[in-house]
């Protein structure tokens, strides 16, 4: 660490369970590093300014690039699986990686480690930044006004793409960056599975890392909505937010009437495009016939108030005028917002993930 000039600090959900953000924002800045986490701790550093964001698939184009280039990775409670390092390509030829996790069979589960640390997240990185203090350590890092703008510059926010909304579908990416500006800031989002699901873990912001709920476990569809209404009783201070495809909408939907029953504050917003679009992007381009993973069109909202909710169908912008009015009155009960998203456009990490298996 001492011999480090571009450290990262990455955190994973263990160093969630053991409530190491202090710790490891405190060892960032004795060693100079930037920070970052798993797709499952995201919101641990948000609005630090040395924070990367998620490290993987979701990452923006500058996190992707200043992780690839440095010498050392810190890993605590993270298991440096191939979805966070995208296969291998954010680990550089030359950097030293450690692991540091509190359960030993963890240790260079996922992929070669070259230092293996047994050890609870928090507790060891106080006690790294007591020893690097203690020796006069005085941090190298890369934090400085160029890396500064590379981090604004290569935002998930900021880099620019070409918007493939039209009259009856509407881009994800300008979707949810309107909802990102339209849903109060205290939130908690929890994200079903799906093609959609990187577009409101790029463009969704989310308070901390208790804002973020992620339920990839399993890799299956359907779990998001009951997630969110486990988030909104847990958390009635914060908007419950369910960030779902529309496959997994109609697996859930029996949930639906438990969160309008419970009175939840719930925000939902269902990525439709009539399709499991995963298996549509993957399978298509093989030459498979996909008629058995696509539905027709069908009303979403309309669904949502027969169940005693709010719902609007959203194919523009424009159409998102009902939404805010729900939040101007205090966002009460639950919302669904059916938005119809452009249904050839492929998520590059979806492609990216599917060049990966291959």
């Amino acid at each position: 660490m001492a011999r480090a000039r571009r450290p990262l600090v990455i955190a994973g959900r263990g160093a969630l369970v053991s409530g190491a953000r202090d710790a490891l924002v405190d060892l960032a800045d004795a060693t100079g590093a930037l920070l970052a986490t798993s797709a499952c701790a995201h919101g641990m550093f948000a609005g630090h300014p040395w924070a990367l964001g998620i490290a993987g698939g979701f990452s923006s184009p500058a996190a992707a690039d200043l992780i690839r280039r440095s010498d050392l990775l810190l890993g605590f409670g993270v298991s440096f699986t191939q979805w966070t390092t995208r296969h291998g390509a954010l680990i550089g030829e030359d950097a030293t990686v450690a692991q540091v996790d509190v359960e030993p069979d963890r240790l260079g589960r996922q992929r070669p480690v070259d230092l293996p640390v047994l050890g609870d997240a928090r507790a060891t990185a106080t006690a790294l930044a007591g020893e690097l203090r203690a020796r006069g350590h005085r941090p190298a890092g890369v934090r400085g006004d160029a890396t500064a703008r590379t981090i604004a510059e290569g935002s998930n926010d900021a880099v620019p793409y070409t918007d493939t909304s039209t009259g009856r579908h509407i881009d994800p990416r300008t979707l949810t960056k309107a909802v990102d500006e339209i849903l109060p800031a205290e939130r908690v989002v929890a994200l079903d599975s799906g093609h959609f699901m990187g577009w409101p873990a790029r463009h969704l912001g989310v308070p901390d890392e208790r804002g973020w709920v992620f339920t990839q476990a399993f890799q299956s569809i359907g779990l998001g909505l009951a997630s969110a209404i486990g988030a909104a009783v847990a958390r009635p201070d914060r908007l419950a937010v369910a960030a779902l495809g529309d496959g997994g909408f109609w697996m859930g939907l029996a949930d639906l009437e438990t969160a309008v029953r419970l009175g939840l504050r719930l925000f939902v917003l269902v990525y439709d495009d009539a399709a499991y679009s995963a298996e549509v992007h993957h399978f298509g381009p093989m030459g498979h016939p996909t008629s058995l993973v696509e539905f027709p069109d069908r009303d979403i909202a309309a669904v949502a108030r027969g169940h005693g909710a709010r719902g609007a169908v959203v194919r523009t912008l424009d159409d998102l005028a009902p939404v805010r009015r729900w939040v101007a009155e205090g966002a009460p009960g639950v919302f669904v917002a059916d938005a119809k998203i452009t249904p050839d456009l492929v998520a590059d990490w979806l492609e990216e993930a599917f060049r990966g298996e291959h």
